[in-house]
């Protein structure tokens, strides 16, 4: 999901999310414009634009990532068709560490669907 991360919908969810004027400006210097060029058997290419995805080794695009991904669990855990797992007083439908996603559900196969509308809503 990194590589194809869409950067307005990350400025979109740090304006969603309550972050800073100056923070939302931080994210575009680093991401809006940039242009890259790659050699292909020797030659150099001419500069293309990278509309998408975080910088590889960047120590906050795993930051930038749990912005983006928030979103997506906080839809599945509102979705009233998506039963999860009851312990005590809360109720457990899904789990995130790191890009990895745990589902927590009570009939898979009924919930399965809702989970697959929105992780096709999500991508």
């Amino acid at each position: 999901m990194l590589r194809n991360l869409s950067w307005q919908f990350l400025i979109q969810q740090v304006e969603i999310m309550g972050f800073g004027s100056k923070f939302k400006k931080m994210i575009g210097t680093i991401y809006l414009n940039q242009k890259a060029r790659v050699i292909i058997n020797g030659e150099i290419t001419e500069n293309f634009k990278i509309m998408k995805g975080v910088r590889q080794g960047c120590p906050m695009s795993p930051l930038l990532f749990i912005l983006t991904t928030e979103l997506l669990l906080n839809q599945i855990r509102q979705r009233k068709e998506i039963i999860g797992l009851k312990s005590k007083q809360e109720e457990y439908k899904v789990q995130a560490f790191a890009d990895d996603l745990v589902f927590f559900v009570e009939d898979p196969m009924e919930a399965g669907t809702y989970l697959t509308q929105e992780l096709e809503d999500y991508g």
